[in-house]
């Protein structure tokens, strides 16, 4: 599994808004801009999230973009699943029955398990997480 450009881009699109005060509206021009995505790109996303209430969009003179709730109630699970749909390990993780071998079968569990943990990161990392520093741990074994 891999992110696509489209979520990436939605998440960090987001994450400049979140950094925004509560009250500012951010046009995609500058979002674009500042986070360097393609502008046409991220008005598409931004559509998209607008409609399934994660932005609010204000067209006119003095329009723009903010968060459709605050950071805090945004986890990354439900911007990457707005654009992408459901987030999945395999295929035989997407629904009950979809694997004929998932009674049985021990990379079913282990990936089931693995889908589990990632949800649960996901699921409690919201937006304003994501605005506050990280502390770079450096990576054993690595140069």
């Amino acid at each position: 599994m891999q992110l696509t450009r489209s979520g990436e881009y939605a998440l960090r699109g987001l994450i400049f808004l979140a950094k925004q005060p509560a009250d500012k509206l951010a046009l995609v021009s500058e979002i674009s801009k500042v986070q360097n995505i393609p502008e046409t790109y991220l008005a598409k996303i931004f559509q998209r999230l607008s409609k399934v209430g994660l932005l609010r969009s204000i067209r006119g003179l003095n329009g723009g973009f903010a968060l459709g709730r605050p950071a805090q109630k945004i986890t990354m699970r439900e911007v990457i699943e707005a654009l992408e749909g459901p987030i999945a390990l395999n295929r035989c993780l997407l629904r009950e029955g979809e694997c004929n071998e998932e009674k049985g079968c021990s990379l079913h569990q282990v990936l089931g398990e693995a889908q589990e943990r990632l949800l649960d990161i996901l699921n409690r990392t919201t937006m304003e997480d994501l605005c506050k520093p990280r502390v770079q741990h450096e990576r054993k074994g690595r140069r």
